[in-house]
């Protein structure tokens, strides 16, 4: 049997060429791109979905869950409950989006690895993920201070994971070669960045229209306890759809890194 030849993706003619030499190479090796980032978010999909049905359901049967709000009118425990999942979510999102990261890097540089080798690096700098994942949530939480000083630093440090992993810098090094690296380049890494909207946009509207055509048969008012399924079965549909456009996002920007370092990635 003839092996096929690996893919080689030209370098871009231009900078936000970059964003769809990620979606040729996510056509051509969805295993590589995809599974790690599956792999750590579907069990979360499932248990953020049954925690908040158990939550609403059966531990504060009362509380409201109706609104776009609810996390801010919800019990104390609710929210406690929900803030540690998200958190637990958000760090193995980090170790999914990170062992993409090396699958891409393996593939451009013809040295592909497995899922385990992929997810081995991420596990292994898990505290320096969760580092960098702090100080990201950090400044975005501290936004007062303003939308452009936030965005130019989470710019300047947004390869900051990909140095880490792969060149194995640690927490300082990662973020000041981020820093080096994008000097010159934050106008092109905005807008690569910017281009996951419309891909995020089309599969939450496509997947809003499939969920209304789900409760349809139910009327307008169709009860608590199937508004609760459906608000718990919708948060897992969220968690699958942001599966790919993470995927996207940890391409596009390992993408953006190795044609930054490497002349020819």
């Amino acid at each position: 049997m003839n092996e096929q030849p690996p893919l080689v993706l030209p370098p871009p003619k231009r900078p936000d060429a970059t964003w769809l030499r990620a979606l040729a190479l996510m056509r051509a090796h969805p295993r590589e791109t995809l599974f790690p980032i599956a792999v750590t978010q579907l069990p979360f999909a499932v248990i953020t979905a049954v925690v908040f049905f158990y939550l609403f359901n059966s531990r504060y049967p009362g509380a409201k869950f109706d609104s776009f709000d609810w996390i801010n009118t919800a019990p104390n425990g609710i929210r406690l409950t929900m803030v540690i999942v998200g958190a637990a979510q958000a760090l193995f999102s980090l170790v999914g989006g990170g062992a993409t990261m090396v699958s891409v890097a393996g593939i451009m540089r013809d040295k592909p690895v497995s899922l385990a080798n992929a997810l081995d690096p991420a596990f292994t700098r898990m505290g320096g993920l969760l580092l960098i994942g702090a100080i990201f949530y950090g400044i975005i939480l501290i936004s007062a201070i303003g939308i452009i000083v936030m965005l130019y630093f989470l710019i300047r440090w947004g390869l900051a994971l990909q140095v880490h992993l792969l060149e194995g810098k640690p927490l300082i090094g990662s973020l000041s070669e981020s820093w080096r690296i994008l000097r010159g380049r934050m106008m092109s890494f905005f807008a690569l960045l910017l281009t996951a909207i419309p891909f995020a946009l089309i599969l939450l509207i496509g997947l809003s229209i499939l969920m209304a055509i789900a409760v349809a048969p139910f009327g307008t008012d169709p009860g608590r306890d199937v508004d609760l399924i459906y608000q718990s079965v919708a948060i897992f549909a969220v968690g699958v759809a942001l599966i790919p456009v993470a995927a996207f996002l940890a391409t596009s920007t390992t993408l953006f890194y190795l044609s930054a370092k490497e002349p020819n990635p």
